[in-house]
């Protein structure tokens, strides 16, 4: 293959995996967006709640580090094939995510979302970072089974 002709390819391959990326960490925010009360989007911009800035970054990055182990473990594919396999790895980390928030929220006393974004002295909850560390330790256990 030619220089030029390699470097096409990887451009196509970085800007289609860095799309889907975008649009994989959109969705988990609207995922999480939906298990927690009111606006998740107005609580982090508009109120700068410290917990709920706590609990979309830890979703971030762990959602990250699931999708860069997809992207990784799918290189060997033609490039539509490694796309529907990262989009579904990274589907499935949501998806893990959001059980993971809704089964601590049924595992604590109380209403989980209301807990966590409700600041406390400090600003932060503790709750908002257990959360973060079960996020993150999700998209872990996500990138070593890849």
């Amino acid at each position: 293959m030619e220089p030029l002709e390699i470097f096409r390819s990887d451009i196509a391959d970085l800007t289609s995996y860095g799309l889907l990326s975008i649009a994989l960490l959109i969705l988990g925010f609207v995922a999480l967006d939906l298990v927690t009360p009111g606006s998740l989007r107005t609580k982090v911009w508009v109120e700068q709640n410290r917990s709920a800035v706590v609990l979309a970054v830890a979703q971030a990055a762990g959602l990250a580090i699931a999708i860069a182990a997809g992207i990784g473990a799918s290189t060997g594919f033609e490039l539509w094939k490694g796309i529907l396999f990262t989009l579904g790895y990274g589907v499935a980390t949501i998806a893990l995510m959001m059980f993971s928030f809704v089964l601590v929220d049924w595992l604590t006393p109380g209403r989980l979302g209301s807990v966590l974004l409700d600041e406390s002295d400090s600003g932060y909850s503790r709750a908002a970072w257990l959360n973060a560390v079960v996020f993150v330790a999700i998209g872990l256990f996500v990138a070593a089974a890849l």
